[in-house]
Order: structure tokens, then sequence, then C-alpha cells
């Protein structure tokens, strides 16, 4: 079965144009689903950090205070080395720098496999010494893979907001999930905000919705409330 349309709903959010400013996507209702993936894409360049936050409200038209989220979903990538200098595993959020200048912030170091996020676009380079922040050393074997991979970032606690960066975040994708036991009593509408990048870089944002709350064919509409 397809699941578009019967599992769930695509709503574009922002269609993909050049970004010079702070924006707002379009306002979605939630109203008749329990859950939503709000997923955005950065372009190839822009010159500022910007903040990305989500607001909550009662409608489509009032859709103002300010939504608390503790999880994302980020672009990452996967690394193989060998020659480790020690068996124990980088710890989450350590880096692993290349001797070419590659860096990655890793999520997971699963013994010879790396899983990791923030790269910063410097490509690693097979062979070439590997330098863990946490102390020790290994071998780059080959070279990055699995770069359409989404690795999940988990925010301190009353953080709420996240920032992409001109380095780190270019050509990426994101998603933030959205429960409907997040949204305040009344609150059933949300909305993505991010703030100025600057130069122009396009980007787009849409929403996937799921888990609706009665059966229909095509789905509930989330454009209005």
């Amino acid at each position: 079965m397809i699941g578009l349309n019967n599992k769930y709903a695509v709503v574009p959010l922002v269609f993909p144009v050049d970004k010079t400013a702070a924006w707002a996507s379009d306002v979605f209702s939630m109203k008749n689903y329990h859950q939503a993936e709000i997923y955005f894409v950065t372009g190839a360049a822009f010159t500022l950090s910007a903040l990305v936050t989500l607001d909550q409200g009662p409608t489509v038209a009032d859709c103002d205070t300010a939504l608390g989220f503790d999880l994302y979903y980020q672009t990452g990538m996967m690394l193989k080395y060998d020659g480790a200098s020690s068996a124990v595993g980088a710890a989450l959020a350590e880096t692993a720098t290349g001797a070419g200048g590659g860096v990655v912030t890793i999520y997971e170091d699963r013994g010879g496999i790396l899983v990791g996020y923030d790269w910063n676009s410097t490509a690693f380079v097979d062979n070439e010494v590997l330098t863990f922040s946490g102390g020790k050393t290994a071998v780059v074997n080959g070279i990055r893979y699995n770069e359409d991979i989404m690795v999940p970032t988990v925010l301190a606690a009353g953080t709420d907001t996240f920032t992409i960066t001109q380095v780190l975040d270019v050509n990426k994708m994101f998603m933030i999930p959205v429960n409907g036991s997040m949204l305040a009593e009344g609150l059933d509408c949300v909305e993505l905000n991010v703030a100025d990048c600057d130069s122009p870089s396009i980007m787009a944002a849409w929403v996937i919705l799921s888990q609706p709350r009665y059966g229909q064919t095509p789905m509930p509409t989330a454009i209005y409330d």
C-alpha cells in the first residue's frame, strides 16, 4: 500500500527559494494528527549562524508562542578507521580530526566505525592519521560514506533551539519531531522559524504528518484549523 494519503500526509511549508533574512514557515495544524516530522534543507552558501526555533498557537493565523523541543535530527556520515591506539570507544560529542583537516563530531564510536555529524566539509583521506579529542589516535580506512543518514541530537533540558552554522550546515537536511503531547492545552498549530542567514541560500521546508486521529482518503488537511 502506498503510504501517502493512507498512513501519512506531506505538506510543503516553504518552497525552495533564496533566503536572505529571517524567515518563518507556513503554519500547519496538528488537530487531526498525533505526530509531525518537520524537515528543512539548507543550500550551498550562507554567512551567518542562524537560530532555529518552533512556535505554537491556537490557529494558523495566530501562532507565536514558543514551543519547546529537546530532539532534532541532522544529516550525518560514517567513517571507518583501524590501528587505534586504544580499544576504548570515543565519547559522544568528541571530535575526530584527520591529518588533512577534516573534522567530524562523534555521535557513536562502534569500534572501527564512527557515526558522526557536523562534518566541516574537508575530505578525509584513506590512511591519514585520525586524532580524537579524547586522546586516542587511529588511521582512516577509506573515505566517508553513508552521507544520507540522519543522526539524532538531544538538546539540554530547557534549550528548545539549535543553531545552523555557515561552516558545518551547508547542503544539509534537518528534522524536528513534534508529538501532539508537546503542545500546550488548546494549541494545535506549529510554525518553524529560522533566523537571518545573511547571504542567499536556497532553503525549503515541509512536514510529514502521521498517526491521524480518524481515517479518511485523502487525509485531513493541515493548512486550515
